[in-house]
């Protein structure tokens, strides 16, 4: 990763170690900046729908961008190239026959699923083969150059909600217990192959580990993101009935796996998740509304004692407290900064405070 100025060896260490709770000096840092007399490429969001499906599935046009990005971008601290694999957040839900996909501003599903015995996994349908063309595609442009992130397929239940509406999979839980459990395994199937398929594509490319690439991590190995936010609209009785099965099987399914974890919403059930052994990270995402990150000191805390690693995106003014209070050994900072020198005094700040 040279061609973008960044020392793979070094980096891909340091965030190996983080996965061990075993990082030495400064916690984990993704911290990126425009690169100084960077001349930036022009590529607007088309407005038809048929040029909106080209943005999101076109490989040579989704390349383009994202190789005019790393030239005209400084990579600090723990920071690497990667092309995020996006089709859509819970993309695996157009496996399945009759999916309908919507593409807007991200991939969206309309509620198709009329019963749940027409769940029926689809591996010739556009959504799942573009899944596995696109990941081949971005493997064999980046040669080592970049890493190519896993896709964006996450979550059974968010599938079901897709598939369903929210509104009438909430009933679902209610009226079709046994139909849901049995749907949730159906995904479940699904997701396994979708991880398995692209991780062995893309592991050589990525020096045998996976990456989760909105988040920026990488590790050692195959590496997913678990999520459920359709959880927020759930009771902790629930979530235990109908979600914990599924962090349970897809983190002893991963050789590393972080939990999506939507901030103050879903606190209520983070019981469960530390008690899943399999999940060795949580990301905290502070939801619209909600107040900043360093206000949740105590539970970010209560993650790390559990032995648990945390990924935290937060703006640079905020790494102070965030430094002072939790363990650099099991944390991951993201941040931004507006030029070369902001990102390189940020790594120097994150030096100095860890501990």
């Amino acid at each position: 990763m040279t061609k973008y100025g960044v020392d793979w060896e070094k980096v891909k260490a340091r965030h190996s170690a983080f996965w061990r709770g075993e990082l030495e000096g400064a916690c984990l840092s993704t911290v990126t900046s425009p690169k100084d007399g960077a001349v930036w490429g022009h590529f607007p969001y088309p407005q038809t729908t048929e040029d909106r499906i080209k943005w999101w599935t076109d490989a040579e046009q989704i390349i383009r961008r994202y190789r005019d990005g790393f030239q005209g971008t400084y990579f600090a601290g723990d920071s690497f190239p990667l092309l995020i694999n996006d089709l859509g957040p819970a993309g695996h839900a157009g496996f399945f026959k009759g999916a309908k996909p919507r593409f807007e501003g991200s991939i969206w599903y309309e509620p198709t699923l009329e019963n749940y015995e027409d769940l029926i996994f689809d591996p010739d349908s556009f959504m799942y083969r573009k899944n596995v063309e696109l990941a081949k595609a971005f493997a064999e442009d980046a040669k080592g150059e970049y890493i190519v992130a896993m896709p964006d397929a996450v979550g059974a239940g968010d599938v079901l909600s897709h598939l369903r509406g929210p509104d009438q999979l909430m009933f679902d839980f209610i009226d079709e217990p046994e139909a849901v459990h049995k749907a949730l395994r159906t995904v479940q199937s699904v997701w396994e192959n979708i991880v398995q398929t692209v991780h062995d594509v893309v592991k050589d490319n990525n020096s045998g580990g996976g990456c989760v690439g909105w988040l920026s991590t990488w590790a050692p190995g195959k590496h997913v993101q678990l999520q459920c936010d359709l959880s927020v609209m759930m009771s902790p009785a629930m979530f235990e009935e109908f979600l914990v099965y599924e962090l349970e099987a897809q983190s002893q399914f991963a050789d590393y796996s972080l939990y999506h974890f939507d901030g103050e919403q879903q606190v209520r059930f983070l019981p469960y998740l530390l008690a899943v052994k399999g999940i060795q990270a949580i990301q905290w995402t502070n939801v619209a509304g909600q107040k900043a990150v360093t206000e949740y000191i105590p539970v970010l805390q209560q993650i790390q004692q559990a032995g648990k690693g945390l990924i935290l995106h937060c703006s640079p003014d905020e790494i102070p407290v965030l430094l002072e209070n939790l363990d650099a050994r099991l944390l991951h900072l993201a941040t931004w900064a507006q030029n070369q020198q902001e990102a390189d005094d940020i790594v120097k700040l994150i030096e100095r405070e860890s501990r």
